[in-house]
């Protein structure tokens, strides 16, 4: 009986420990948009860019009503930016934005659960963690500006199937 006591005793005083063990990723860090000057990565814990974007977590296997693809080139002071692979894909959780990209050609999916989903040049943005605004990609402030399809269009544009989104930022 008292052996029993014991080994109940133990494994009692053992369960804080393993109660304590975490299964599963950790939980992500905070979305910091970065305000520096590129290459910019893309995020690794990319759920909290997905909350920031206002999307909804999605599976990595996940293919929306209507899926579709765009083309973003980014220039920085006549300097191209490559978009990294991964921009929205959170691998270690199994979780994707709507929008995303799989290579650094600079190919962007669009996977929205609805057709009604209208997601933006600013989310995108968002989503890489970098600064993007009306004046502003990353620490060029010199003015941004945005062409679809060649015609000029506004920093927070739609994004469009099978358009060729061409941002310019000076310094």
């Amino acid at each position: 009986m008292r052996v029993r006591v014991l080994a109940v005793a133990a494994v009692l005083s053992l369960l804080p420990v393993v109660g304590g063990c975490q299964v599963g990723p950790a939980p992500p860090g905070p979305a910091v948009i970065r305000s520096g000057p590129p290459p910019w990565d893309a995020p690794r814990d990319a759920v909290s860019y997905i909350d920031k974007a206002g999307f909804e977590r999605l599976p990595l296997d996940f293919s929306g009503p209507a899926p579709y693809t765009f083309k973003l080139a980014v220039d920085i002071a006549g300097q191209p930016v490559q978009l990294p692979p991964d921009i929205g894909v959170d691998r270690r959780r199994a979780e994707q934005a709507a929008i995303h990209t799989h290579t650094s050609d600079g190919t962007v999916y669009v996977e929205a659960k609805t057709t009604a989903e209208r997601p933006t040049l600013k989310q995108f943005f968002e989503l890489w963690g970098v600064r993007y605004d009306g004046k502003c990609v990353g620490d060029a402030c010199g003015g941004v500006m945005v062409l679809v399809n060649t015609q000029p269009a506004a920093w927070d544009t739609p994004l469009q199937r099978d358009s060729k989104i061409q941002v310019t930022a000076k310094r």
